[in-house]
């Protein structure tokens, strides 16, 4: 076993990228009535590739039919604050997956492919749900956080262990088993230090398997039904498939059905299609 303690997992907490905690600043923010552009501005520009990233991403065809943009106020004004909070999502995310996972043997583009999937289903179910759609979108996006950290601090061995999508094991059993601890145990960790809320913590904790939360736990079981959705789209992440669940009675335990499933698939689709091929170029 290639144990790896809590206080290993803070460490590595505290050397992510700074992208991810600004989004979940950001996430804060446009819930307070008197936040204006300036401030959002300020925040955003704390990390310059994330800045970068945003003015990619609004640039892309996905978002901007008129004149390129090139500051991030420019950038308010064309897409809006709501738009503008997706952006840095999907900019944050690609920060903090940017290379290579060699614990999960998994490129950190497919990663991205596969967070920004789960949170766009996230937000479109959220509503239908009762949910708040930015803090869905939010939690979609740091689904594989743990894996982040874990592989983090995996490079202190000698010999990497690696999870090979050919591997029998179920995936959470593979984690307990090599590290004796998994991957949302390790992302509520993180969240924990970033202050984050005690339900959306949980909701991390219990996504692959939403029946154990000590409490009913509705963004638990969106996580896992829009990983199922990204799965269907060719966006899932390798070991993950057989935890995600689209049967009646589980969508209709978040008040969902599946007619609300296929309608957030085709949304979707359209979405991640769009943006795909030009933040990965």
């Amino acid at each position: 076993m290639y144990s790896i303690s809590p206080l290993e997992l803070k460490a590595a907490a505290q050397k992510l990228p700074p992208s991810p905690q600004i989004f979940g600043k950001l996430s804060k923010m446009l819930k307070d009535r008197n936040t204006g552009m300036s401030d959002i501005v300020k925040l955003v520009n704390t990390d310059s590739s994330l800045t970068a990233k945003v003015l990619k991403i609004s640039n892309s065809t996905a978002y901007n039919v008129g004149e390129p943009v090139d500051s991030l106020e420019q950038a308010i004004s064309r897409i809006g604050f709501a738009e503008l909070f997706k952006v840095v999502g999907m900019a944050a995310a690609s920060n903090a997956f940017a290379r290579r996972n060699l614990t999960y043997d998994i490129n950190g583009w497919l990663y991205w492919e596969n967070s920004v999937t789960v949170g766009l289903t996230m937000e479109q179910l959220a509503p239908i749900a009762g949910e708040d759609p930015k803090e869905a979108y939010t939690l979609g996006l740091l689904k594989s956080m743990g894996k982040t950290i874990i592989d983090s601090c995996a490079k202190k061995f000698l010999s990497q262990p690696s999870f090979k999508s050919d591997d029998k094991t179920p995936l959470l059993e593979w984690e307990k088993k090599t590290f004796n601890i998994t991957n949302p145990e390790a992302a509520t960790v993180v969240l924990e230090a970033w202050k984050f809320p005690e339900i959306a913590i949980e909701a991390l904790r219990y996504q692959y398997e939403p029946d154990l939360s000590p409490t009913e736990n509705r963004l638990a079981r969106l996580i896992n039904i829009s990983s199922a959705i990204a799965e269907h789209l060719g966006k899932g992440a390798q070991g993950e498939k057989s935890y995600w669940n689209l049967s009646k009675d589980f969508l209709a335990a978040a008040d969902l059905d599946i007619s609300d499933a296929r309608e957030a698939c085709k949304v979707v689709k359209q979405r991640i299609e769009l943006l795909a091929e030009e933040i990965a170029a």
